[in-house]
């Protein structure tokens, strides 16, 4: 028990370590791509620390296996550099027994993240989505994104090419207005800014260099053009003060495992209905290339086939070859209608699998980090942060590399969506068994010489255990 308390205790400030900075990381790269174009429109600090505080809970989701690995890296490192591994090796001690405590709670930290992504992380992130609409409908401009048409003000859309986010500078501004009896009216200027009036409630458009095209709704003959230097533009902007508005649609990271199962399951439901309806149409029916044709005329049509409706009006020997090969193109067409309908529903299916495979997957991850850091560090010999950040950054590239492309795969529908989700977990749990049964064999094998190794190699039985140990022959 001493032995146990001291093993997870040594893991607990590299476990803290590394998950704060990893999440730090996460944070400042999430500030940088979405917060920097919030932070200067005005927004209150409690609304910051809002958005920051729900999108926490995916970052959690990442950074919690990150830093089991870690921690298991660094602790197990030290333990060997400070020849620990050896007492405990002197005293009978297993490094799998050192192992056996943090193995425990990694699976309780699995049960943990499992709940944890299945409860906490969608509701966190519907309400971060929620929440971002309401930006969007206090201060469209707050999320403005290039290239995008923007529809959110009444009787205008804006499509602009290009923002310099430090100067405010609008690139490329085109705006169509079409209100009413009023003309049409399509404005485009080289450039323009943005500016707040009425504590928010106006936004001026400051135009350059552009020109105003006039079209007569009634007249469409009535055409103007008027050129300008520079003009300004006025627009009532969408709720000034943010209300918080109820939004019942969610996405498929929104949903915990049981809706997403119902919406399998409806979409399982839809393809048997939809071999149902095509299955007159298509699976039941001959294909045409396989009747035997002589001549102009089919000969040795089976008798099922007479049964058949696009026959049902001819003798047997009265159908042509074009008949055949236009019934054929019709079975074709019908057979592409069904398939595009059955890959729209396996996609969806793919899509909802995927998150909940992958609610399960990456928790599991916890263990499989454990097996991988524990073996690692206590080869490397060196518990310092440098070794456990290499070795650390290896397996994250290629755990997130390899659930990034399966699931892109499994969009795609070329591969199921739980060998895309489970592969990255099946190969690093495949290394780290590997890594443990070198670790054991070091065990019983790390005195003895390069020859009386592959002398041992014949047997392990437990009579000859002791002898391995001590360093003798066998």
């Amino acid at each position: 028990m001493i032995l146990t308390r001291y093993i997870l205790r040594e893991h607990i400030a590299p476990f803290f370590y590394a998950l704060f900075v990893i999440t730090f990381l996460f944070l400042v790269d999430f500030i940088v791509r979405i917060l920097s174009s919030i932070l200067s429109k005005g927004l209150g600090w409690q609304v910051v620390v809002e958005i920051i505080l729900l999108n926490l809970a995916w970052m959690l989701a990442l950074s919690i296996p990150m830093a089991v690995l870690v921690a298991s890296l660094m602790a197990f490192g030290r333990f060997s550099s400070d020849n620990e591994i050896t007492a405990m090796k002197s005293l009978g001690i297993s490094p799998l027994r050192a192992m056996a405590p943090v193995a425990l709670v990694a699976v309780a930290l699995t049960v943990f993240m499992i709940w944890f992504n299945d409860r906490i992380l969608p509701q966190a992130n519907f309400r971060a989505a929620a929440l971002r609409n309401d930006i969007t409908r206090k201060k469209p401009t707050a999320l403005i994104t290039p290239r995008q048409l923007i529809s959110d003000f009444d009787n205008y859309k804006i499509w602009i090419d290009s923002l310099n986010r430090e100067t405010g500078l609008l690139l490329g501004l085109r705006i169509f207005r079409e209100e009413g009896a009023k003309p049409l009216q399509y404005t485009f200027a080289d450039s323009a800014t943005m500016e707040y009036k009425n504590s928010g409630r106006t936004i001026l458009i400051h135009l350059r260099h552009g020109e105003n095209h006039l079209i007569d709704a009634k007249d469409r003959e009535n055409y103007a053009r008027i050129r300008f230097a520079r003009q300004t533009l006025s627009l009532d902007n969408i709720d000034a003060t943010l209300e918080h508005r109820e939004r019942t649609y969610r996405t498929d990271r929104e949903m915990p495992v049981e809706e997403m199962r119902e919406i399998v399951a409806a979409s399982r439901g839809r393809i048997v209905d939809l071999q149902k309806e095509y299955g007159e149409k298509i699976f039941d029916d001959i294909r045409a290339m396989d009747i035997l044709m002589s001549g102009d005329s089919v000969k040795n049509i089976p008798p099922r086939l007479l049964a058949k409706p696009w026959l049902e009006a001819n003798e047997p020997g009265a159908v042509t070859v074009a008949q055949v090969y236009r019934a054929e193109k019709d079975k074709g067409y019908l057979f592409k209608r069904y398939e595009q309908r059955e890959e729209t529903e396996l996609k969806e299916i793919n899509q909802y699998a995927v998150e909940i495979h992958k609610k399960f997957a990456i928790p599991l991850a916890c263990l499989v980090f454990v097996f991988i850091g524990a073996p690692l560090g206590i080869m490397a010999r060196k518990g310092g942060v440098g070794t456990g950040t290499i070795y650390s950054l290896f397996f994250f590239v290629v755990y997130w590399v390899g659930m990034i492309r399966g699931e892109v795969l499994a969009d795609r529908l070329m591969v199921k969506p739980w060998v895309a989700m489970w592969s990255p977990n099946i190969i690093l749990g495949l290394i780290g068994t590997f890594l443990v049964w070198r670790m054991v064999r070091e065990n019983y094998l790390g005195t003895l010489s390069p020859w009386q190794r592959l002398k041992s190699l014949r047997a392990l039985s437990p009579f000859k255990r002791k002898t391995l140990r001590d360093g003798a022959a066998p």
